[in-house]
Order: C-alpha cells, then sequence, then structure tokens
C-alpha cells in the first residue's frame, strides 16, 4: 500500500446542507467558545467501516463549531438504512448482510445536526482491500484501493468494478473517481484463488459543506502501512480549506492502539506487537487517518475458513503454520507450534453461545442454537509474534432425513454451479434421487440445505434457493446420506 489515500476527517450534514469530513477517536481541541451552543455540524467519529457478521461496532459523534473547537455529542439518535441491523444507543448490531449508511441526528439549540457514513457487512474474503469502506466527495480528488493477499495461493490479477459509475467508478488499477453524490458499491475481485474472493467496499459520496470553517479536510499519505514488529514508516498530513486550497497546519499526531504501533510528533510510527491501528492526524478539530497493520512472522489459518453447521451437528476444522516472509509476505507451511489450542469465545448469554469445540478442532453445534446466528472457532498458540487463525460458523438448517432404500445418486438437471443476483428472486433446484439404474426412486424426498445462510437460504419444501448476500456457498442437495452440492456465487 504505497499510493496516498486522503481521507477526509469528519462527515457532516447540517440543516439545508451536505458535506464530508470523516473522522475518527481523537483528543478533543481546547475550546474557546461553548461548542454545544456554537455547534454547526455533527462528526461521526466512527467513519466508514466494514464488519463481519456476527459483530458489533460503537459509534459516537463531536459536535463542530465554526473555528473547528469540538466537544462531545450527547443525546444521538442512531439509525441504519436498508435494515442492515439495530441500535442500542450508539451500538450498532448487524442483523443481515450488505451495504448501508449509518445516520446520526442530534438537536442543538434549535438547529438539527445530521451526520452520514457507510457500513458493509460481509462475510470475509480470502484478501483484504484498503480502504474497507469510503466517504469521499466529488472535488477532492481520487481514491486508489489497495489489495492485500496473505495467503498460499496466487492472485493473478484483480478486476474492478461498481455497481453505479454514475456515483462513482473505478478504472482498471482500482482508483475510484467520485462524479455525484450518492451510494455505491465498488467490488474487488482476486483472480486465480478459491474461496470467498471477492471484496465489496461500500461507498458514500456527498457535497462539501456551505458552513464556515477553517479546514474541511485532511490528507494523510501514505493510506495505510504493513510493516512487522520494530520496523518503523513515517506519514505525512496535509489541510485543505472548503475551496480546496492547502491550509498551513501543525497536526496532533494519535495513534488509537499505541499497544499496537506508536507514532511520535514528527508523524513515525513505530510497530510494536501484532494487529491493527488507526492513525490519526488532527488539525482544527478535522482527522485525516490511515491504517497500519502489525505482521506476524508466524501465522495460523484455519480450514474452512467460513462454514455452516446445523444444530446438534459437528464440523472438524483443520488448522496449518506459516512463516511470513518479510520481503514478500508469502506463505512458507511450516510444523505448527507446541502449544496449539482451540477455542470458540462465550458471552455468558445462553443465546449467543451456540457451539463449543475440542482440542482436535471438532466444532459442535449446540441442540438449541437459533439458525442465523454466528460465532467463531480460534485456533491459537501462546506467543506474540504468532497470529492466531480464525473461522466464521454460522448455524444452518440442514437436515437430510434417512436415505431411501435405492437411492445411490443424486442427480441435479438445474446444474452445480449457480450465479445469482442478491436482489433476484428464489432460484429453483430440480434434482432426483436415482438407483443405480439410473432409475428415480419412488417416495424419495429431496433435501436442500445451504452452508452459508448470509449468502442464500433454501426452502427445502418448494426445491429453492433463495439470495440473501453477496458471496460463495455451497448448498447441498441431499436424501439421507447420499448427496450431491451446488456452488452458488450471489453478486450485488
Amino acid at each position: 500500500m504505497k499510493k496516498t489515500l486522503t481521507i477526509l476527517s469528519l462527515l457532516l450534514l447540517t440543516a439545508g446542507a451536505t458535506s464530508l469530513l470523516h473522522s475518527c477517536k481523537k483528543k478533543s481541541d481546547s475550546n474557546t467558545n461553548n461548542v454545544s451552543t456554537d455547534a454547526v455540524a455533527l462528526s461521526i467519529q466512527t467513519g466508514a467501516r466494514t464488519i463481519e457478521p456476527g459483530s458489533t461496532m460503537t459509534y459516537t459523534a463531536v459536535l463542530v463549531d465554526s473555528k473547528g473547537n469540538t466537544s462531545a455529542a450527547t443525546g444521538v439518535t442512531w439509525s441504519v438504512s436498508n435494515s442492515l441491523g439495530t441500535f442500542a444507543g450508539g451500538v450498532f448490531t448487524p442483523g443481515g448482510t450488505g451495504s448501508g449508511t449509518v445516520t446520526g441526528t442530534v438537536t442543538v439549540n434549535g438547529k438539527t445536526l445530521t451526520a452520514q457514513a457507510p457500513i458493509g457487512i460481509y462475510l470475509p474474503a480470502v484478501f483484504a482491500v484498503v480502504p474497507s469502506a469510503i466517504v469521499w466527495s466529488t472535488n477532492a480528488g481520487t481514491i486508489p484501493l489497495e489489495s492485500v493477499y496473505l495467503g498460499t495461493g496466487t492472485v493473478s490479477g484483480y478486476t474492478y468494478s461498481s455497481n453505479n459509475a454514475s456515483i462513482a467508478s473505478v478504472d482498471g488499477s482500482g482508483n475510484v473517481s467520485f462524479n455525484a453524490t450518492g451510494e455505491c458499491i465498488i467490488t474487488v475481485t482476486a483472480n486465480g484463488i478459491t474461496g470467498n474472493n471477492k471484496v465489496y467496499v461500500p461507498v458514500l459520496v456527498v457535497g462539501m459543506p456551505t458552513v464556515t470553517l477553517p479546514v474541511v479536510r485532511v490528507k494523510v499519505n501514505p493510506a495505510g502501512a504493513e510493516i512487522f514488529r520494530g520496523e518503523t514508516v513515517s506519514f505525512s498530513a496535509k489541510a485543505y480549506n472548503s475551496s480546496n486550497s492547502e491550509v498551513n497546519s501543525t497536526f496532533t499526531w494519535v495513534s488509537q492502539d499505541p499497544s499496537v504501533a506508536t507514532i511520535d510528533a514528527t508523524g513515525k510510527v513505530t510497530a510494536v506487537n501484532l494487529g491493527k491501528t488507526i492513525i490519526t492526524a488532527t488539525t482544527n478539530g478535522i482527522t485525516g487517518q490511515a491504517e497500519v497493520d502489525v505482521l506476524p512472522d508466524t501465522a495460523i489459518m484455519v480450514t474452512p475458513i467460513v462454514a455452516s453447521i446445523s444444530p446438534n451437528g459437528t464440523k472438524q476444522f483443520t488448522a496449518q503454520a506459516y512463516a511470513v516472509n518479510h520481503s514478500t509476505k508469502a506463505l512458507n507451511a511450516i510444523t505448527m507450534p507446541a502449544g496449539l489450542k482451540w477455542e470458540v469465545p462465550t458471552t455468558g448469554v445462553p443465546v449467543f453461545d451456540i457451539a463449543s469445540v475440542s482440542t482436535t478442532g471438532l466444532v459442535t453445534m449446540n441442540s438449541s442454537a437459533t439458525v442465523g446466528l454466528a460465532t467463531v472457532v480460534i485456533a491459537t498458540v501462546s506467543s506474540h509474534t504468532i497470529a492466531e487463525g480464525s473461522a466464521l460458523i454460522m448455524v444452518s438448517d440442514c437436515n437430510c432425513g434417512t436415505t431411501t432404500a435405492g437411492v445411490t445418486h443424486i442427480k441435479v438437471t438445474s446444474g452445480t454451479s449457480l450465479n445469482i443476483s442478491a436482489i433476484g428472486g428464489p432460484v429453483t433446484v430440480t434434482a432426483q434421487a436415482l438407483d443405480a439404474t439410473e432409475t428415480p426412486v419412488p417416495g424419495a424426498t429431496i433435501s436442500l440445505c445451504s452452508d452459508s445462510p448470509a449468502v442464500c437460504t433454501v426452502d427445502a419444501s418448494s426445491g429453492t434457493i433463495i439470495p440473501v448476500g453477496p458471496g460463495t456457498a455451497t448448498v447441498t442437495v441431499c436424501n439421507g446420506g447420499v448427496q450431491t452440492t451446488i456452488s452458488v456465487t450471489v453478486t450485488l
């Protein structure tokens, strides 16, 4: 990730005006007046985000006055579009997959201030894209997407597309241009590798603010960095006013998680421990951000990375350790270090503690687990240089019943590989349970089940596959122990 990524520091929507400025947690500037009284904008500090199903995200906001002073915003009302989940206070809990917009609204001295930020909820892919979500304006330049693959396969290249190029378009190198206000999704595909090889980047394009502010956006260069423990990288920043002219500014640099990486007053970052942190540069209440990933010397990969298990069912997971080449970031398989442990995190709330795992990686789903819930299984070694591996597990409703006498195989005549749209309707599966002479067996019932309910579900009674969200799933077509599979890819 060597290209410059300009990050606006706040996303602002004032009464009668829309503007963009995106911010993360920062130290409040010293107030020279009463910000809560003189506020002209609301800023979502959490910014543009992409999270996984089953996780949560806490949103916070600050008030900004015309001099660039800030103070915490209280009493904010939060909502999300496209029925993507629910808010309890500022805590967002996903209720599905896809992209949408989070909106925060607060009333200050009779003025209603509103802020928005994009959010994406997707299953993890086999690679990552930085930034994973974008909020930007139409006159602030392009943003390059940087793809990062840390795996054992070989990526033959990346392809890019936008589901609404009139809002934001993307070229063959991953440079995103912002053409009009609105929302869209950029899809990045990693060619040549198997699994979930698509990443979806939600984009929100807004106009510039009409309120008077000394600084409206901050650009941090580079957009992000991947370094190993003990290594350093230097960041720089520039501030711009509403005329898009650079403003001479002094920046306050902060690492949101100094246990991962520290930063000094000049923007020099030092990697401390494995993990990810956000680096921010703040001036006049406006913050720009960049992402720092501190990479492991050794990584653990769990297979499969995503799986669905029916209540009372089991699934065997395996783990492999890899040494990470510091120069090429290629992975080389090594013997698993001693002390491998398997874990399914618990919350203490029975409805969410849906599975357990043995010392050998065999996951057992609880008989009372609710279909659609999710958790993770983790393989870890106690070492500050070894990254844990994890896989997402979801509760499915797979029940193949008992094998009917005479059934030897399942024939799917509607195709064993389907590409369907997330906004399309159900797709009917045509299948037969046959005997050894290719004759249909009378009374043999065909059942369907999906290994990824976040991608597609099934209606066994009608024999249909119902798209839910983008990704790849395996639908099992079965009669008791006799089964075959259909590979289903759902796109936006």
